[in-house]
């Protein structure tokens, strides 16, 4: 009978041991941009090929109603603890209320990329073996896709250009005056 007890606490402690050591999700890294598309149409096959050709699957998890997706995990295994991850992008697109001055609708683009990396000590190249541990939010990787999705569409102030201002044109880059 006095075991009981003792047992009871025992669980308890385990119990909430086993919880409190569990890495959860970090707090989320946004970074937005701007887009200028001719159509809504337009930027979401953009969006979908630039993220099919980084390699993020998309699926279920996009809705073109809502202009939102959440892509499937991209493994990158590796064979030591640790260094091996998968990475994930939350991404949602919401249309500005005013036009440029060509026009074209603006979006603001805001998006994030999970990571998770592998802590298996076992097998650590099988996915299947994986014990997936949170990382903080992959900044730079967002930024990437967002320039990818960005250089479909060339920026409204190229395309105003009269010929005669396109034919001595240096960009900005090369000559700041």
């Amino acid at each position: 009978m006095c075991r009981l007890p003792a047992l009871l606490a025992f669980l308890a402690m385990t119990f909430f041991a086993s919880c409190s050591t569990t890495p959860k999700e970090p707090d989320p890294s946004w970074i937005t941009g701007e887009i200028v598309a001719p159509s809504e149409g337009v930027l979401w096959t953009s969006t979908l090929t630039n993220l099919g050709r980084l390699g993020y699957p998309v699926g279920s998890q996009a809705n073109r109603a809502a202009m939102t997706i959440v892509s499937g995990w991209k493994n990158q295994l590796a064979p030591f603890r640790g260094k091996g991850f998968r990475q994930k992008v939350d991404m949602s697109l919401v249309r500005q209320d005013e036009l440029d001055e060509s026009g074209q609708p603006v979006w603001d683009v805001t998006l994030r990329v999970m990571v998770q990396a592998n802590m298996s000590l076992v097998r650590p190249l099988d996915p299947s073996y994986a014990e997936w541990e949170w990382r903080d939010d992959d900044v730079l990787e967002a930024s990437i896709i967002l320039r990818h999705i960005q250089t479909d569409f060339l920026p409204p102030d190229i395309l105003l250009r009269e010929d005669k201002e396109t034919e001595g044109y240096v960009p900005a880059s090369v000559n700041p005056n």
